[in-house]
């Protein structure tokens, strides 16, 4: 058969160029000799240039010169993006993510990954793109979780627009993990709405009722049972929240702290399992409802309540879809 009948393989600089007996030196100069015009050669190799810088970091990685790897690796990007080959640089710029993760440059982090997004989605794989913000916030989660949060939240966006909610899950549960650490928890509880509200469009009805449980737990966990409360009143007529396990946990918790009550509280979380199913940061959270040090009484009035423990919680819910709650 013609050899055009069979792909080519990608060339490697050891395989097709000789770099594999050349020094991290000489491959650099080679690829940025490639960059440039010569007397002889009118337009730059750029081809040549990726193939010797992907060589060059490959090995200065090796050598745990990050530094210089990273640079090396966003030079061969570069390269790749004036040939066209938004794909290859999209690789190459992830890979410059994780070097600078390594090196504690969270702002060089960010900055990558979302070149590397600007790349995939130029590739048009807009999904990978997403994809590359949301491993890359897990990479920062920690170190810079502010940061972290905007990239998983701008990966939840992307993935919506390009009609694959279904994809955002972990992105979501990712951003409601890191604002609960934070202990910015309205901010926590909001992100568990927005959520909900995407799973609503998708049909993924299992992730919607945790997601509503989440964010009254969060205003719970926070102290604000008037927020709670409200929150229960948006949430309670969202058909595919009515009468779930969900609904019936979120309804006797709020009840209870509208009434005041704490052996309440503790009763409506040891008779619930839906509890037990939420995201881990949340799972927490409502284990230790209610937190020590929160003046339930003072809740219970901001709610509308007595302050007591007189259950006056029933007639407070007959007008937000709460009946069989208690």
């Amino acid at each position: 058969w013609p050899a055009a009948h069979f792909p080519v393989p990608h060339r490697r600089c050891s395989a097709a160029m000789g770099g594999g007996d050349m020094t991290v030196d000489e491959l650099l100069a080679k690829a940025e000799k490639k960059m440039t015009t010569t007397l002889t050669r009118w337009k730059p190799d750029y081809e040549s240039a990726m193939l010797y810088f992907d060589e060059a970091a490959t090995k200065l990685k090796q050598a745990g010169r990050r530094q210089e790897a990273m640079i090396a690796w966003e030079k061969c990007a570069e390269a790749n993006e004036r040939t066209g080959n938004d794909w290859h640089a999209g690789k190459h710029l992830e890979q410059c993510a994780q070097l600078a993760k390594d090196l504690k440059q969270h702002d060089q982090v960010v900055a990558y990954a979302e070149r590397a997004c600007a790349a995939y989605v130029s590739a048009g794989r807009a999904q990978r793109g997403a994809e590359c913000l949301g491993k890359t916030a897990r990479l920062i989660d920690e170190a810079a979780p502010d940061d972290a949060y905007a990239l998983a939240i701008k990966a939840c966006t992307m993935l919506e627009d390009d009609d694959k909610a279904s994809y955002a899950r972990d992105f979501y549960s990712l951003a409601g993990a890191i604002r609960m650490r934070q202990e910015m928890f309205a901010e926590a509880a909001e992100t568990m709405l927005r959520f909900g509200a995407s799973c609503d469009a998708g049909e993924a009805h299992a992730s919607l009722r945790k997601a509503y449980l989440s964010a009254i737990v969060a205003h719970l966990y926070a102290g604000d049972g008037a927020e709670a409360q409200s929150c229960y009143a948006d949430v309670s007529d969202v058909q595919s929240f009515q009468d779930s396990e969900e609904q019936r946990c979120a309804y006797a918790l709020v009840c209870a702290y509208r009434d005041g009550d704490g052996d309440a509280v503790a009763s409506a979380i040891a008779r619930s399992n839906a509890l037990t199913f939420l995201d881990a940061p949340f799972a927490r959270a409502a284990r230790k409802l209610p937190r020590p040090g929160h003046d339930l009484k003072a809740i219970s009035f901001a709610m509308g309540g007595d302050g007591g423990a007189a259950a006056t919680g029933e007639h407070f819910m007959a007008g937000v879809g709460g009946g069989g709650g208690r």
